[in-house]
């Protein structure tokens, strides 16, 4: 793996069980795989829940991976808009509203107003910087993510489109967490520009 440790974020009301199946295929492909713990009701702005994120990055000392379903992609592009140097080896977002869902319009409370299409999370995010290699998975007919081309981010090194109108489909996909923990398996530019040494 490109790092030794891969956060694991849940998306609003989220059910973390689900993503056990996908924590023991990075484990097997040897690294640890943590589950995020964070205030997902959508009640909480996006600063507060991504600043829980930095903290916990920082304590493990060391470039992590991460894995962010839904709202958890928001959270942790916040995350690295208060710090542009957190260590994040690679990134993949799960049907991630990246240019915000308008059906974040139907709930007033203050995290999912910020899902909203141009609101002034979402325009600072579109213009920090984003170097990490990532993959984005998004579904065009996603019911969550409104229009679901939001979560085809255009800063992702690569995608998967999942054709399933159902908005957890691609947590709940053997194939794709397959290719998730492919994509996690590579390793990071600074890992291939280390010298081989000399037989």
């Amino acid at each position: 793996m490109s790092a030794e440790t891969t956060f694991i974020l849940d998306g609003i009301w989220g059910r973390p069980r689900r993503f056990l199946p996908l924590c023991r295929m990075i484990e097997e492909a040897g690294s640890r795989a943590v589950l995020h713990p964070y205030e997902c009701s959508g009640r909480t702005p996006f600063e507060t829940l991504a600043q829980g994120l930095v903290d916990a990055i920082r304590k493990t000392g060391g470039p992590v991976s991460l894995v962010a379903f839904s709202m958890g992609g928001i959270v942790a592009r916040t995350a690295r808009l208060i710090d542009p140097e957190l260590a994040i080896g690679r990134a993949v977002f799960i049907n991630s509203p990246h240019n915000g869902s308008w059906l974040a319009c139907a709930l007033p409370f203050a995290g999912v107003r910020q899902l909203r299409p141009n609101s002034p999370l979402m325009m600072q995010l579109k213009d920090a910087e984003w170097p990490i290699p990532t993959l984005a998975v998004w579904c065009p007919g996603d019911l969550v993510v409104i229009p679901g081309s939001s979560a085809r981010w255009s800063r992702a090194s690569e995608h998967i489109r999942c054709d399933v109108p159902l908005h957890p489909w691609a947590v709940w996909s053997r194939s794709i967490r397959g290719r998730v923990v492919e994509f996690l398996r590579r390793p990071s530019v600074a890992e291939t520009a280390l010298p081989t040494a000399n037989a």
